[in-house]
């Protein structure tokens, strides 16, 4: 079987009542990883592969995705997603960890590091929705009548969206997102989209005192690059890379991704215990 379906072993928890799914592996410092809009934390079984020879890698279901509890349409926002993350890092005692996070997850990441900035080491935002806006229009999943006939396009429209260009639409990377899309539910999907489309975090990007790398894919169908770029330029401590990939670098380019991500975070490996 591809290494896209050999993932970690899933485990549950319950936070605030909900009922969360996470994979853990590794020893080390602490390693959290956040998805994102329609995804799972199997996005991340190749970069945990990696990481986890000297960190300890732990990767969530969001509410909503996946094998985490779907709440009701009135739950979703990006402020009940960083609670979560607060929620689940006290419940592990993460104490202080390093957070990365992609596209909806980098959203909630970088709001998670500007309001908690004790609890993270170094962030890593790859192709982060910044302001709300993306390529193709939220609205016409959270405002019209046809929201649930756009959702069920997406289903099929979202794995070449995200894949680098249409190359790989056949590949087991978009058969995985496939799966993760009949995970959501409308209701999930829709509320997450709704979310994400009415937060920005233009305002807190400055209070992020961690040291960042954006990484962002040029060719992201998804994500417009303007969107990392600026949270590039607007965080204290950022670096930008920008790599010849779709929307989800960790699939096209795994390779110089998790060199980028392993660099960056070993730089502070040796002062980190």
């Amino acid at each position: 079987m591809s290494a896209y379906f050999m993932t970690h072993p899933l485990h549950t928890t319950t936070l605030d009542g909900l009922r969360i799914a996470y994979r853990v592996a590794g020893h080390g410092p602490d390693v959290l990883l956040i998805h994102g809009w329609v995804s799972s934390s199997r996005m991340w079984s190749l970069l945990m592969d990696d990481l986890s020879t000297r960190f300890r890698c732990w990767a969530i279901d969001l509410p909503g995705f996946a094998d985490s509890e779907k709440p009701g349409a009135s739950w979703y926002s990006i402020e009940n997603y960083e609670q979560v993350i607060n929620g689940f890092a006290d419940q592990f005692e993460l104490g202080r960890f390093d957070l990365i996070g992609h596209s909806m997850g980098g959203m909630i990441a970088l709001r998670f590091a500007a309001r908690q900035p004790t609890r993270v080491r170094r962030l890593v935002a790859i192709n982060p929705v910044v302001t709300g806006r993306v390529y193709w229009d939220l609205r016409l999943l959270t405002e019209t009548p046809l929201r649930h006939s756009m959702l069920a396009l997406g289903r099929w429209f979202w794995p070449i969206a995200s894949s680098d260009l249409l190359r790989r639409h056949k590949s087991l990377h978009a058969r995985r997102m496939s799966i993760e899309w009949n995970q959501a539910t409308p209701d999930s999907a829709i509320s997450a989209a709704k979310a994400i489309s009415h937060h920005d975090l233009t305002p807190l990007l400055p209070c992020i005192t961690a040291p960042t790398l954006v990484i962002v894919g040029k060719r992201d169908l998804t994500a417009p690059n303007a969107e990392g770029r600026f949270a590039a330029q607007m965080i204290p401590d950022a670096r930008l890379e920008e790599l010849s990939a779709g929307h989800l670098p960790t699939d096209d380019v795994p390779g110089q991704t998790h060199a980028l991500v392993s660099e960056f975070l070993g730089k502070e490996e040796a002062v980190l215990v």
